[in-house]
């Protein structure tokens, strides 16, 4: 029988192993290096990402921040007209980053912007019409000074987006798909109603002009007024009640805010600010403290048309005054959202009516 010899048994001569082992660390130190060299490499790779995307992010927070300091247009052209008038509330809350539209800007009556128009629930005497005669201390009124919080959703847009958009009642069919709005919508007839408001003719003596952007409206007060100019509204003590009609009592103090000139403007409905401003002749305006039974204070800003002659014989206001055009002044009073502007002659010209 052979003798054969396994494979696995022991070799018939020594094998030197240390050639192997130094071969091996050789391989493996190799190994170990390219590991460490992928590594510092992709350490290397990831610091310069970090450093790029921490550089942007810084880039992209201080191009923030200086957009963020950089005053809005409508502000700066503010600014730059009328450096010497503060902005009224009754525009900076209507001043927002943006152009957005509003969806909600129906309001209940009292918008006061239309004059001559018969029984126009949103005419400007839709509110508290009075005899100038009447404007004294002692003499009481029933009112209330409803905050009109749904105007306040239509804001100012820039003056290019409001060139952008048509403003003409033969652009209804264009308007109404811009707003996305259906033609036999209350939204749609509001708009309607607004533009035809502002495409009525002046009446003798008037100027009148319907402003879409706030730079628009300051073109208008300073090319009737001048540059030198500012602006008065209404102010009442805001409470729960200020809304439910109740007895004001004038007080000491009624002043008259102008003789000449006065431009007014006026809220009107649309799903952006837009303002009816106009200029009528012979037209006074007062400042008249007024004090309700329940302790509130308000000085409200009052409007004469001391020549009503040219006035639509159904002018609501008229009607209320019982009144023919001629017959007598009209006067009312400038509900929230509204305001007057005075010019320069009339700034230094103020005074206080005695007790009557």
């Amino acid at each position: 029988m052979h003798a054969y010899t396994s494979v696995l048994s022991v070799p018939p001569f020594p094998i030197n192993l240390q050639p192997i082992r130094f071969c091996y660390h050789q391989l493996a130190n190799a190994e170990l290096q390219k590991i460490e060299y992928r590594s510092v490499v992709m350490e290397f790779r990831f610091s310069k990402m970090f450093a790029f995307l921490t550089l942007t992010t810084l880039v992209a927070m201080a191009s923030h921040a200086a957009a963020v300091r950089q005053p809005l247009p409508q502000l700066s052209y503010w600014n730059s007209v009328l450096p010497n008038t503060p902005m009224p509330k009754a525009f900076s809350e209507l001043v927002h980053p943006g152009d957005l539209v509003s969806k909600n800007f129906l309001r209940p009556a009292g918008a006061e912007n239309q004059l001559d128009k018969a029984t126009d629930a949103l005419g400007p005497c839709a509110g508290l019409v009075l005899m100038e005669k009447d404007l004294h201390p002692g003499k009481t009124v029933k009112y209330g000074f409803p905050r009109d919080t749904t105007s306040k959703s239509s804001r100012f847009v820039s003056r290019p987006t409001a060139e952008s958009i048509p403003f003409s009642s033969n652009k209804m069919e264009e308007i109404l798909k811009r707003f996305s709005l259906r033609p036999e919508s209350a939204e749609a007839n509001t708009i309607k109603e607004t533009i035809d408001y502002c495409e009525m003719p002046a009446m003798k003596g008037e100027e009148r002009y319907c402003a879409t952007s706030l730079e628009s409206l300051v073109d208008f007060a300073t090319s009737e007024l001048g540059s030198n100019i500012r602006t008065m509204s209404t102010e009442v003590e805001r409470g729960a009640n200020n809304d439910v009609e109740q007895t004001y009592t004038i007080t000491d103090g009624v002043k008259v805010l102008s003789e000449d000139k006065v431009v007014t403007c006026h809220k009107m409905s649309y799903p952006f600010a837009v303002f009816l401003c106009h200029a009528i002749e012979k037209t006074r305006a007062y400042m008249v403290p007024m004090e309700g039974a329940d302790g509130t204070k308000a000085n409200a800003v009052i409007i004469c048309h001391r020549d009503t002659s040219k006035f639509a014989p159904n002018n609501w206001g008229l009607s209320q005054l019982h009144l023919k055009p001629g017959e007598g002044p009209l006067c009312h009073l400038l509900s929230d959202g509204h305001l007057t502007w005075l010019g320069e002659k009339n700034l230094d010209d103020q005074y206080i009516i005695s007790v009557a």
